[in-house]
């Protein structure tokens, strides 16, 4: 049997957003671009209860892809506030009724984009990132809601990627080196978040919580096997990687390059809930 490995990395990588644009904005574009092709189909479809006239926030809204689609939504009547802590992807947007906002949910104060005055506060792949600080990010979010406004959410387990065929001669590599979701906690993450939220939905005062998780098989080198692989480049090299990581990563991007794997995505979790 393979030993997997729960080694701690370095203490000086720390846990935390390691995603940011800076010093690799085009790098991060073309990232979010793909994240953009892959996710936003099932974004829309769980958004479509939007309705003209709302008031909506996005947290964390990356290249705006999503914000720009419920500006269109809600139309001239409604308003979409998109913020994030780094805006230079948002910035080249322009729709009138589209305001964008350099802000952090957790650091900033919450009454700068209007507590109790929105119909929905929507986040996506942004709260496994705030790694002990989910509920605390759920509850400001919250306290933005009207009663009656909703908050959705998309986040992953992210422990879930791998090859499905054991007997693919890249996939024992690989495990080895994600080690079923270890090289996430490793860095300080829960590799299984996603499936929390409707935990955190209610402890946070939520009501009418529903909550769906799905998944898929998709080929290496598929779009999504190729953000996959960015994504665990851009994390591996945003702290200082030791040839270990580095051999790790070679491992992990080499399945997900290759177009006769076939490799499970993460379990995606949807979660809507009402504010009383």
């Amino acid at each position: 049997m393979m030993e997997e490995s729960t080694e701690v990395d370095d203490p000086d990588v720390e846990s935390g957003y390691r995603l940011a644009a800076t010093g690799r904005e085009r790098a991060e574009d073309e990232r979010l671009e793909l994240l953009q092709q892959i996710y936003d189909p099932p974004t829309r479809k769980l958004r479509d209860f939007v309705q003209p006239g709302w008031r909506c926030l996005e947290v964390g809204a990356g290249r705006g892809s999503v914000a720009a689609w419920m500006a269109q939504r809600v139309g001239s009547s409604g308003l979409v506030v998109a913020t994030d802590i780094d805006v230079g992807f948002l910035d080249r947007i322009d729709i009138a009724n589209l305001d964008v906002r350099q802000h952090d949910i957790l650091g900033d104060p919450i009454d700068e984009l209007g507590e109790g005055s929105f119909d929905a506060v929507c986040s996506r792949l942004l709260l496994f990132w705030l790694v002990d600080e989910q509920e605390a990010a759920i509850k400001r979010m919250v306290s933005l809601l009207r009663p009656g406004g909703w908050l959705v959410d998309e986040d992953g387990d992210w422990g879930t990627p791998a090859p499905v065929d054991p007997k693919h001669p890249l996939s024992a590599g690989y495990e080895r080196a994600f080690a079923a979701g270890a090289w996430w906690s490793s860095r300080g993450y829960d590799p299984f978040f996603g499936r929390r939220l409707p935990v955190l939905f209610d402890r946070c005062g939520l009501t009418n919580i529903a909550h769906r998780a799905t998944t898929e098989v998709v080929r290496g080198a598929s779009p999504w096997a190729r953000w996959w692989q960015s994504s665990l480049d851009a994390i591996t090299h945003a702290g200082q990687p030791t040839e270990r990581h580095l051999g790790d990563l070679a491992d992990l991007s080499a399945v997900c390059t290759d177009s006769s794997a076939w490799l499970m995505r993460e379990l995606l979790h949807s979660c809507v809930g009402q504010r009383v």
